[in-house]
């Protein structure tokens, strides 16, 4: 055999075919498995085999259209299953892995074998390299190498020995990232970045986003990032990982054995109202109802805190009531774990100001446009209005909305961002506001549309008329889903309902508005415990996502209001 050939040369102590595991040396053996098609049946069950047996092994193997090296697996790592999930999940056309080609001619096999053999040497000579977390392509044509990572699947927990990145076309949790151009009438110096999902649902049951999109001023790195942020966040919240502990027990019944958990009288979910309404989805929280609680952390008080899983996760238990969909608020990713709380508290004050100031007020106000921001939208005057209103709220955060009046559709768009500083709020949900009307013309695009009810299945069937409001219920009931709402406002009455309040305001000066002066979680907390309130989070991390680097969390203060849809 070539393989055993090369090897033998290279100065191991002895190499040979594979008759069996049982007696084998595992600390100074290794097994190398090559194939010329996936052959994801066999390796699969040698995985099982090493795994058992404690060996360490190397697969090769030929894979839409490639020659793939990798990864290096050594027991309770990554394993080959992973490897087969990811490639998987981030195909285009998943059947194409198993496609057989035709076999390599005789040089191009000996350059695959001989890179095969130096990663080999150099992965058990000195330890950590890049085939131990990944893959390697192998393209004998051009005689290069493209290097893949393979991050474990969280369906099972498994160390990973070396930061490894989600963004790889192969086997990514971002598979793609792409830029929206500008629309015509849309501002040019925004840019706006639109990310690609694994879609998990082919390996597992977790029904994730398959796209998320980011924006931001003349920046498309920061678009990106913020993309790929919102694309991590909405892959961890969509999901409780199986080795989540989750406890089925009431309030009371936690308090009995003397478990800290939230009182469900601290949440403001519907009112009595609501509840009474024919058709209600929801049955309230009572301290005696039985519901699934996960473990989170308060920071006001520094300990754990164990909390109502619905408000985190979709998940249930097998007949367990529905309280509440998971609350919109709060859900954040960051570089680090007090990163994503501060973002998540961000959004929920964010949220709380939006329903009880912008819903409920009856009269608002406008802010004039600073000429900086006036600049980045200088191409858009004709096409559009632009309001920027502040949100009062009590806890003293700049909480800016910009609401973008497109004059040509009708369709006003809302950005809503809590920041230190209120112009820097006003900017990013300037960006947002305008962001919005890419996804209006998703939902008013027959075939973005079927693309986007694949995801998000409570959305209405496309109308050519647009009168959305005549597919939902009368009292919103089964308005489910944030994107529901956007597509209400494609109906030209409901842009009626929604735009004259946001329209021919009074003025109000922007040097009577609160400033934090910092982006930190303490100012934040401070002016939220001031009062009387208390921060908590759910850490949602995947093992993946923190593989790669990114802290997810799901942040709650019980008694403000989310932006729930129902509501």
């Amino acid at each position: 055999m070539p393989l055993a050939e090369l090897l033998a040369a290279s100065g191991y102590a002895r190499v040979g075919t594979l008759c069996g595991l049982s007696e084998v040396d595992t600390e100074n053996t290794v097994v190398v498995a090559a194939f010329d098609h996936p052959a994801h049946a066999e390796l699969t069950a040698l995985d099982a085999l090493c795994a058992e047996s404690g060996v360490r092994w190397l697969p090769l193997r030929r894979e839409q259209g490639r020659v793939i090296a990798g990864p290096a697996i050594a027991p309770g790592g990554i394993d080959f299953a992973d490897v087969v999930a990811r490639r998987r999940a981030a195909a285009p056309e998943p059947h194409a892995l198993d496609v057989v080609l035709p076999a390599l001619d005789p040089g191009d096999a000996r350059w695959v074998l001989a890179n095969l053999s130096a990663h080999l040497e150099r992965w058990l000579s000195r330890g950590q390299t890049a085939i131990t977390t990944g893959e390697i392509d192998l393209n004998p044509a051009d005689l290069t190498e493209v290097r893949h990572p393979v991050l474990p699947v969280p369906d099972r927990t498994r160390p990973v020995s070396a930061p490894a990145s989600l963004i790889d076309d192969r086997t990514g949790i971002v598979t793609g990232i792409r830029e929206i151009s500008p629309s015509p009438g849309m501002p040019a110096r925004l840019r706006v970045c639109a990310v690609d999902v694994a879609d998990m649902r082919r390996v597992t049951n977790w029904p994730n986003d398959r796209q998320a999109v980011g924006a931001a001023w003349h920046d498309f790195e920061l678009a990106q990032q913020t993309a790929v942020g919102e694309a991590v966040k909405r892959y961890c919240g969509s999901w409780l990982a199986p080795d989540r502990e989750v406890r089925f027990a009431s309030y009371e019944r936690l308090a009995r054995y003397g478990v800290p958990a939230l009182d469900p009288h601290r949440l403001n979910l519907y009112s009595a109202e609501q509840y009474r309404s024919p058709g209600f989805p929801f049955t309230p929280l009572t301290p005696d109802a039985d519901c699934s609680w996960v473990e989170g952390f308060s920071h006001s008080t520094g300990e754990s805190l164990w909390v109502p899983a619905f408000l985190v996760s979709r998940e249930r238990q097998a007949g367990e009531a529905r309280f509440a969909d998971p609350l919109p608020s709060g859900l954040a990713s960051g570089i680090s774990g007090e990163h994503a709380v501060t973002s998540g508290l961000e959004a929920v004050l964010e949220g709380d100001t939006t329903m009880l100031r912008l819903v409920n007020t009856p009269r608002l106000a406008r802010l004039p446009i600073p000429d900086g921001l006036r600049s980045l939208i200088a191409d858009t005057v004709d096409g559009h209005e632009v309001t920027l209103i502040p949100l009062d709220n009590g806890f003293d955060v700049p909480v800016v909305a910009a609401a973008v009046f497109d004059r040509v559709t009708r369709r006003v768009s809302l950005g809503l961002t809590a920041r230190p500083d209120a112009l820097e709020a006003a900017k990013q949900a300037l960006a947002e506001g305008f962001a919005l009307h890419h996804t209006y013309r998703a939902l008013d695009d027959e075939s973005g549309l079927a693309a986007l009810r694949r995801e998000h299945g409570d959305l209405k069937p496309y109308r050519a008329d647009r009168r959305y409001l005549d597919s939902y219920r009368d009292d919103f009931a089964d308005v489910t889903d944030p994107l529901c709402r956007h597509q209400i406002r494609l109906d030209p009455r409901a842009s009626h309902r929604v735009a004259p309040p946001l329209r021919n305001l009074p003025d109000r000066s922007w040097d009577d508005l609160p400033a934090l002066g910092e982006r930190r979680l303490k100012a934040y907390q401070d002016r939220v415990e001031a009062r009387g309130l208390e921060v908590i989070s759910v850490d949602l991390t995947t093992c993946d996502v923190a593989a790669a680097g990114f802290r997810v969390t799901h942040t709650l203060v019980p008694g403000l209001v989310s932006p729930l849809p129902h509501a």
